[in-house]
């Protein structure tokens, strides 16, 4: 594969994980992510993969709407850095909050394809 359809990849792979993280699909989900997933929300929370699962099982998380903005892509051997913004509607242990937040995502290629293997966000600011 080239560097654009490494990309292209990925971003099909990160339109179905948002699309299973809003309908709460865990097993598809489970598939998506590698089992050595590092999930940093823009609270600060710092999650595995199991951790992070188990809190979008038990609805401690509902994600309502996750809208990606721009990306920028660098593919690096078998690792692609993805920087992005992304706008986030969920009910996060029963209160509702909307978020503009940026990120770093990081896919991995593994023997079965590639996995989201860590995901840093970071609030933006409110503009005053």
């Amino acid at each position: 594969m080239n560097e654009s359809e490494v990309i292209a990849r990925i971003e099909e792979l990160e339109k179905k994980r948002l699309a299973a993280t809003v309908a709460g699909d865990i097993a598809a989900l489970g598939g998506l992510i590698g089992d050595d997933l590092r999930y940093v929300h823009a609270s600060g929370t710092d999650e595995t993969k199991q951790q992070y699962l188990e809190r979008l099982a038990s609805r401690h998380y509902v994600y309502k709407a996750l809208v990606p903005g721009h990306r920028d892509f660098r593919v690096i051997g078998d690792v692609v850095l993805v920087n992005g913004h992304i706008g986030i509607e969920v009910i996060s242990n029963g209160k509702d909050k909307l978020i503009q937040s940026k990120y770093l995502q990081v896919w991995a290629r593994r023997a079965g394809g590639w996995q989201m293997v860590a995901w840093q966000s970071t609030q933006e600011p409110v503009a005053l």
